[in-house]
């Protein structure tokens, strides 16, 4: 992060991040560490900020905007597996392991971004060994949710995926971000299609169904869980 006299600027990026539950419950000078070891910097709409297969660059977390997070298939298409929103963090898998990139990140909408390159990650880690503690805790954190994305993603009735898919979503951002039901998720229906392997007009019809059942609001790009998330699936 650039270093200047706005320390009202950097007082924003800590309010931003420490809604975050993994930032917010970090140690002061741990925070400290990687804000004055980050970089913001802003991306247009549909830019890539990495690439799979790529190596490892940065620790990524969301302070405007949306990013996509997706897997590249064949004939350039692309499967949605998430998308972060502001306060989130992604790009710690590649960081952590120093493996390749696994997902491709994009900016859904204009995006601004705080990247915490992974040579100052290995610096951080390297003054004080125990804080790698902290950044494996991030990763660690989303284990259980992966796995039940991908145990709902693999149901053999779309309906029980969709809901499968909304409970981990909301999940996921009640757990990282501290949201509250009713969740609001930036999923258009064309994105939840992607997520759960069907067409959009089918859809449609799932997400008629859940509405008539009081569980969720259809909007614009936007589905609104009304109901704690375990109600929609008996895990």
């Amino acid at each position: 992060m650039p270093h200047d006299d706005d320390t009202s600027e950097a007082g924003r990026l800590r309010n931003v991040l420490g809604q975050g539950r993994w930032f917010g419950s970090l140690p002061q000078d741990l925070q400290q560490r990687i804000l004055s070891g980050s970089r913001v910097r802003s991306f247009a709409r549909g830019e890539v900020i990495a690439l799979e297969g790529a190596p490892a660059s940065a620790l990524s977390a969301v302070l405007d905007g949306e990013v996509k997070l997706v897997r590249q298939a064949r004939q350039g298409h692309e499967s949605l597996l998430w998308i972060a929103e502001t306060g989130s963090w992604f790009g710690e898998y590649a960081v952590l392991t120093g493996e390749k990139i696994l997902v491709t990140a994009i900016a859904k909408t204009p995006t601004r971004l705080l990247l915490l390159p992974k040579t100052e990650l290995d610096r951080i880690v390297k003054d004080e060994p125990l804080h790698f503690r902290h950044f494996a805790m991030l990763a660690i954190g989303r284990i259980s949710n992966y796995l039940k994305a991908y145990i709902h993603a693999t149901s053999l009735h779309p309906e029980a995926r969709l809901r499968g898919q909304l409970f981990v979503l909301s999940q996921m951002k009640i757990d990282e971000l501290g949201a509250r039901a009713p969740v609001e998720l930036p999923y258009s229906q064309a994105e939840l299609a992607s997520l759960i392997g069907v067409t959009r007009q089918t859809v449609n019809q799932l997400l008629q169904t859940l509405v008539a059942k009081g569980l969720v609001e259809a909007r614009f790009k936007h589905v609104r869980v009304l109901a704690p998330p375990e109600m929609l699936v008996d895990l």
